[in-house]
């Protein structure tokens, strides 16, 4: 249905005129031969484009069928808008650079523009927007103007699969400059279609015309190869935060049954939390503004009625009542360390819960020593025989762990840049893989053979610009990945992050990159020359293949 425009809406007009006076073709003079009027919303007001339309006067021109119009009025809004650019460039901005929801941006519109648009215009709007910035951002010009200071390239690639079953989303970001240069989600991660995506960067490379002087990434297999294949003679360096994480999966796995063991035991700890909420209940009213009043009211008449041994029996309810409280606080402080699942490979999991509880353990101990005894001081007992329980069950297994961190420890040692050259750290390397070889046993003879199988990749000597070091580890690439997964959080208000961003990948992540680079709005000037610019193939199948996927697993398909 088409728009109506509210009954009393008040336009400001203007007229736009056709900036060429003659005929290209035979040097008449233009005739304006009609009108055509373009109402529109800006941030201004409404706005009503009174555009004449002109042809060549000579009825023989075989160019006098064509109409002429304005070129200023691309400048104000595109043909079939409802919106001005400068409202176009306030919503995507508001969306991509501040993370405002639908909702949001058009509750802003409307409050504070009066400016009345539907929530699926906003997303036929932003749809458009995206594919615009997207084709900005990969400009070849632009890209060359970003590049001209910068002697050699430094590339990353690395995938993101919020769920299995689902496409995987491949970016290549180049290190020096924090560019994306683009990004394809797959259906397979096999080796011929990642090397399609190598493809490319190779071809951007040569336009761009600068070296490429190193490749990072994890071990994939496809990596490897396609690197190998495409780039002969360019050093690849592995990921040590990836070669850390594979190193420690046994470690890791041993750590994860420890904890569950661990949890087992102490979760007997809302055991004690029901005991202390019981001994409160009869004055639960007591916790609220109202409760405290009354009770300070009813221990001032009782120290009236009974003199100080009313007062005495009114200290020692509130006593108790404090006691209670730092039971619960006790519980709650347990229950947090319990529901803490961060970690590494150097720092798992189980050993920092392990480190935390044996703290609140001593803790305990210190006020079970002071308190005297009472109903608080049993329930604080009980609450430590648990936490006892939990580290007694998991002191075996975590001893080993232990162990197991410290051989990890000596080997990230050994990668870490601060502590000596290159020759000192590979030969300091080699020495430890030697020696765990030896030591062998499945763990140790496991560590070797890791080691091993990445040598080759994580030694690599490259400098850039300067002096500075290559990076020695892909997290800048998995910690860029955050601005995606943090802005469908915020547009959503969801934790986990959808396959949406995967699908839309093709063009969300430039277009986060470039609101990255350019923090202020976009213009009129910045996006006009790319008006016809469409979704990339990929990302119009990947919304395509979601749409036929959600009606297939439909219930009301059943």
């Amino acid at each position: 249905m088409r728009f109506r425009w509210p009954e009393g809406t008040v336009f400001q007009r203007r007229f736009l005129d056709v900036e060429q006076t003659h005929c290209d073709c035979c040097g008449r003079v233009l005739h304006v031969c009609g009108r055509r009027c373009h109402r529109i919303c800006t941030l201004k007001g409404p706005l009503e484009l009174c555009c004449r339309l002109a042809h060549c006067s000579d009825p023989a021109c075989p160019t006098r069928p064509a109409t002429r119009s304005p070129a200023a009025e691309l400048a104000l809004t595109l043909p079939g808008w409802l919106i001005g650019w400068d409202v176009f460039c306030f919503i995507g901005h508001r969306r991509f650079a501040r993370h405002w929801s639908v909702p949001q941006v058009c509750g802003e519109l409307a409050d504070t523009y009066r400016i009345q648009l539907s929530e699926d215009a906003i997303c036929l709007y932003l749809r458009r927007y995206q594919a615009m910035l997207a084709a900005r951002h990969q400009d070849l010009d632009l890209l060359r103007l970003a590049y001209r200071g910068m002697a050699a390239l430094w590339l990353s690639i690395d995938g993101l699969q919020p769920e299995k079953g689902h496409e995987t989303l491949y970016a290549v970001r180049e290190l020096n400059a924090g560019r994306v240069w683009f990004a394809q989600a797959l259906l397979s991660s096999s080796a011929d279609e990642v090397r399609r995506l190598l493809v490319r960067a190779r071809q951007m490379a040569q336009t761009l015309g600068k070296p490429v002087r190193l490749w990072l990434s994890d071990k994939q297999d496809a990596f490897v190869t396609g690197i190998a294949r495409e780039f002969p003679g360019v050093p690849h360096r592995y990921c040590a935060n990836h070669f850390l994480r594979d190193l420690a999966k046994p470690t890791l796995e041993l750590d994860s049954h420890a904890k569950v063991q661990m949890r087992k035991k102490v979760r007997g700890l809302r055991a004690v939390e029901c005991a202390a909420l019981r001994a409160q209940r009869p004055g639960a009213e007591a916790a609220s503004p109202q409760g405290v009043a009354a009770r300070q009211g009813g221990a001032a008449s009782e120290a009236k009625a009974t003199g100080t041994a009313g007062v005495g029996r009114a200290a020692t309810a509130a006593v108790e009542e404090s006691a209670g409280q730092v039971v619960l606080d006790y519980c709650s402080a347990v229950r947090g360390i319990l529901n803490d699942d961060q970690g590494g490979p150097l720092h798992p999991p189980g050993l920092r819960m392990a480190e935390a509880l044996a703290q609140v353990r001593e803790s305990l101990s210190r006020v079970l020593a002071l308190s005297r005894p009472g109903p608080a001081h049993g329930q604080l007992a009980r609450l430590a025989g648990c936490v006892d329980q939990g580290l007694a069950v998991a002191e075996g297994p975590q001893a080993e762990v232990r162990a197991q961190v410290e051989a990890l420890a000596a080997v990230a040692k050994a990668l870490d840049g601060r502590t000596g050259g290159l020759p000192q750290r590979r030969a300091r390397y080699l020495r430890l893989a030697r020696q765990y070889q030896e030591r062998g046993g499945e763990f140790y003879g496991r560590l070797a053979r890791v080691m091993e199988g990445w040598r080759a990749g994580l030694f690599v000597a490259v400098r850039g610009k300067g002096g500075a070091a290559a990076p020695g580890d892909n997290l800048e690439m998995e910690r860029w990945f955050r601005r995606p997964k943090g802005h469908e959080r915020k547009i959503h208000g969801r934790r986990h992050a959808g396959v949406r961003m995967v699908q839309e990948g093709a063009t969300l992540l430039l277009v986060l990159n470039a609101q990255e680079c350019h923090p202020e709005p976009f213009t009129a000037q910045d996006l006009l020359p790319y008006r016809d610019a469409e979704e990339p193939a990929d990302q119009l199948q990947a919304i395509a293949r979601r749409k036929v996927m959600r009606k297939a697993r439909s219930p009301k398909n059943d």
